[in-house]
């Protein structure tokens, strides 16, 4: 997959585009959640890259984008300086921003740092804020004395609903996650957990289009409800019986809503 040099980091990406070549095609950016990679949006791309041009990355520290130092900083700001930076090289003004989890937060600051950059949202399981419960489950001296396969193994069941994936998936899941260094892992969910946007949700000019399992521990249905009452333009759509991870455990109804979505903007 090609990389683009940024300030500090070489930035892993893939663009699939089965547009027609005649037609204006949009283009729909696609941002993983917590220490997983671009691979985890495989579902996605044949179902969105006829109708979009299809852009996944992989974050600072993950998959294949270069790893900072033990003590780097680790920002929202220097996600979103990545994400500008890559469509800055593709040439690309405007995204519909897709992620999960935490992917979702890099979006909302990009959508209010770079107004401008972002055509819609589209939010699986982000919550504003990470629960009490869900920061409990995570430990630094886990992940720095076993690596984080450990932890992805042991909180699989909060994170998706092992009956509605395959068990291939979830060991495959849980070896992706492994791959992640210790250091970044913990320096990606310090960021995480510090963070409540709630505050500037009211800012965000861009339409949001929120999916969450109405049993999601992590993504609770209840903030869930919040997030659409403070944005001003948000559309909320619950999957019910479902809990965390919908954008694996049902990707085609993700994204059917989604395209749903943007082409009812």
């Amino acid at each position: 997959m090609p990389t683009v040099r940024l300030s500090d980091v070489e930035i892993n990406y893939d663009v699939s585009d089965y547009t027609d070549p005649w037609a204006a095609s949009e283009t729909v950016l696609l941002h993983h959640g917590f220490a997983r990679n671009l691979n985890f949006w495989r579902e996605w791309v044949p179902l969105l890259s006829r109708h979009y041009r299809v852009v996944r990355m992989d974050a600072r520290g993950c998959g294949g984008s270069s790893v900072p130092r033990l003590g780097a900083p680790y920002t929202l700001e220097l996600m979103v300086s990545d994400a500008v930076g890559l469509m800055d090289h593709l040439g690309i003004k405007r995204v519909h921003w897709a992620a999960e989890a935490s992917g979702g937060h890099v979006g909302l600051a990009l959508a209010l740092r770079h107004r401008e950059r972002v055509a819609s949202l589209t939010l699986c399981n982000t919550p504003f804020q990470l629960p009490k419960s869900a920061n409990d489950n995570f430990s630094e001296q886990e992940v720095e004395e076993s690596g984080l396969g450990i932890w992805a193994r042991r909180t699989l069941p909060n994170r998706i609903d092992m009956d509605k994936v395959s068990r291939e998936w979830c060991e495959w899941s849980i070896a992706e996650h492994a791959k992640t260094p210790r250091h970044i892992a913990i320096a990606q969910h310090a960021m995480i957990s510090s963070g409540n946007l709630l505050p500037r949700l009211h800012e965000v000019q861009a339409p949001v289009l929120v999916m969450a399992g109405s049993k999601s521990r992590i993504a609770p249905r209840e903030q869930m409800a919040q997030m659409q009452q403070q944005l001003p333009n948000a559309k909320l759509v619950l999957f019910e019986d479902f809990g965390q991870g919908i954008a694996f455990s049902a990707p085609a109804r993700c994204v059917n809503e989604m395209r749903s979505f943007l082409e009812g903007l």
